[in-house]
């Protein structure tokens, strides 16, 4: 549930609730809060804080399994890897903050945001063997700036920045990972003759991820672990697109048919997102769209 209660001309507090039974936990009440101010048109700041919950997994509840690497001989097998679930898991708690900022500019040709946060992660549910367990927290803290523009009536744009740290106290493969910046811009034309385009720009700072502890584990068997570190990427894609027919229906809707194509990666800039994911080069497709 969600209420809004605006107290005066400039401030508005809108406050709200939601219940989450679940059949495994106990029953969760995640509350929000958000106080809005508007000096003057156009212009709002926000003030935000919200309480959410993420319930263990059915893998992480009963998850079962057994495995083993056969090597040739006379080279030793390792022993038998047991893991199963934990039926004693909390959920997961997140704690977040916000302040942020929006504005118009230029008669709404122009539109600005700005935002900082704090995230305080709790009762983290770690990976480990035999058992996952519960402890360990994490704080994610961080900002976001951009800009959306109307250029012409045909043409638009955006571009942002962010940037996160991430503080916690887990260990080995129970760590978090990311980027710790990422910047995106691009284009957009739409004319009149059924012409339309984009391109977009995109560049992930390099990360560091947690590599999971069965390759610390077998490493003394031969089994190798890949570099934990993923390097920074560039994604530069762009779609072109053709509106060839256009029909009015009965309805009032309009009735259309488009070809385009688009190529994603089109630097073929080849890189990882994780080190256990696979390698991504550059893709073309091409698009038949109906509307009836």
């Amino acid at each position: 549930m969600q209420d809004e209660w605006k107290a005066t001309q400039t401030l508005t507090l809108v406050a709200g609730a939601r219940y989450d039974l679940n059949t495994f936990i106990h029953a969760a009440v995640s509350p929000r809060v958000a106080l809005l101010y508007r000096p003057a048109q156009d212009h709002t700041f926000r003030l935000g804080f919200s309480v959410a919950y993420r319930p263990p997994t059915l893998t992480e509840n009963y998850y079962d399994a057994r495995v083993q690497i056969i090597l040739p001989p006379p080279i030793p097998s390792p022993p038998i890897l047991v893991t199963h679930g934990s039926t004693n898991l909390s959920p997961e708690q997140i704690e977040s903050y916000e302040v942020g900022y929006q504005g118009w500019y230029i008669k709404h040709r122009l539109s600005i945001r700005a935002n900082v946060f704090y995230n305080h992660l709790s009762d983290l549910i770690l990976p480990t063997i035999p058992q996952p367990i519960q402890g360990g927290s994490a704080d994610i803290y961080g900002g976001e700036a951009g800009f959306e523009f109307l250029a012409t009536r045909w043409l638009t744009g955006f571009a942002n920045y962010s940037y996160q740290e991430i503080g916690q106290t887990l260990a080995a493969d129970a760590r978090r990972g990311g980027p710790r910046f990422k910047w995106n811009a691009g284009l957009r034309g739409d004319w009149d003759n059924g012409l339309s385009g984009e391109i977009g720009y995109h560049h992930v700072g390099a990360a560091t991820y947690p590599i999971g502890q069965a390759f610390i584990s077998f490493a003394p068997f031969g089994v190798t672990a890949p570099n934990p570190r993923v390097g920074s990427y560039d994604l530069l894609n762009i779609r072109g697109a053709y509106k060839f027919w256009q029909q009015k229906a009965e309805a009032g809707y309009m009735r259309d048919a488009e070809v385009a194509i688009s190529a994603f990666n089109a630097l073929n800039d080849t890189h990882k997102e994780h080190p256990l994911g696979d390698t991504i080069g550059s893709l073309v497709l091409g698009w038949l769209t109906l509307k009836l």
